[in-house]
């Protein structure tokens, strides 16, 4: 059996159950906690889920960690609440259950907590080995005329809300009239045609480019719902293929999405996701990442058909969840 570490909303996973088979998947989504039935001690762990169906720690043949997160905001009043602190606790046992199945050597392509022991300067500094790298600083000082070419662009170290929820995009910026009283990282601003992301995927890259014409300004994340950015697959140069191998085997990760932006020839990195979004590149699966991560996901299993069962998914038969799914 596989167990998918997530939550309600997870369009990816989502299909991931349907190409692996119901019967075979549990579903654990964080946000729907109270759904199920909890059991770990020294022996392991048992989860149970609306409909009857368990997931047994030692009947596990591999485990994936998609987006266990509390996507919905929480209002947190004067004084606290007890939804905070539940949240937390959930969290912190789901880390424990990821550290058991991490010991039992049944985590597949994701690595938990990656982001952290191999966060953005880390990126870069390894990037330089192998890539092209825009010229970059974190500051927090007077004056940045002279640390970075103007003008440059500016964006955030996480995709932590700024006040009412507000998000803080990626945009182009005179150093200088910077407020500097807060620290910023500023990226060299470069001249590109395209943006391009390749999912890693143990060592297959897929690789998708946009042309940057299609929308406005330097962040395409704006206008990610737009219909007019399409992203298409194309080949990367076979050395920049070998040199993305090189560098996802030397940071010790199996999975990402590698982001470059592309002028003319010339490819610059930007920053790798060790647990990125990837579905929407590939929602028909004719490019081949679902079939890819699926495989990585099944390796060695027994190839026989399991009796076919009900597994708890988003807008499923119990019909528990009625949010859009999210790929």
């Amino acid at each position: 059996m596989l167990l998918i570490l997530t939550n309600s909303i997870d369009g990816t996973s989502d299909e991931i159950v349907r190409r692996v088979g119901t019967a075979k998947v549990f579903r654990f989504n964080i946000d729907l906690w109270r759904e199920y039935e909890i059991h770990m001690d020294a022996n392991g762990f048992t989860l149970s889920d609306p409909t009857g169906r368990q997931c047994i720690s030692s009947e596990l043949k591999s485990v994936y960690l998609r987006k266990p997160t509390f996507d919905d905001p929480l209002s947190i009043p004067e004084g606290g609440c007890s939804e905070g602190w539940l949240r937390s606790q959930m969290s912190y046992f789901l880390q424990e259950l990821y550290n058991q199945c991490r010991e039992m050597g049944l985590v597949r392509l994701v690595e938990k907590g990656a982001q952290n022991r191999f966060g953005k300067f880390s990126q870069l500094r390894m990037a330089s080995r192998y890539f092209q790298v825009p010229q970059w600083a974190y500051v927090r000082t007077d004056s940045c005329s002279n640390l970075i070419p103007s003008p440059c662009i500016t964006k955030p170290l996480t995709a932590d809300f700024v006040e009412n929820y507000r998000v803080m995009f990626t945009r182009t910026v005179n150093p200088d009239e910077l407020d500097h009283s807060y620290p910023w990282l500023l990226q060299e601003e470069i001249r590109a045609t395209h943006d391009v992301t390749v999912v890693f995927v143990a060592g297959r890259c897929f690789t998708y480019s946009l042309e940057r014409s299609s929308f406005e300004g330097v962040d395409w994340r704006k206008h990610i719902n737009r219909d007019e950015l399409v992203w298409r697959a194309q080949k990367l140069p076979i050395e920049l293929e070998e040199n993305i191998r090189s560098y996802m085997n030397e940071a010790g990760l199996e999975f990402g999405r590698l982001d470059f932006l592309q002028a003319s020839d010339d490819y610059f990195f930007l920053e790798v996701n060790p647990n990125g979004q990837w579905a929407w590149l590939d929602e028909d699966g004719s490019h081949g990442v679902f079939d890819a991560i699926v495989t990585e996901l099944t390796a060695g299993w027994n190839t026989a058909e399991a009796e076919q069962g009900r597994c708890w998914t988003t807008g499923g038969a119990l019909g528990v969840i009625s949010k859009p799914a999210v790929i």
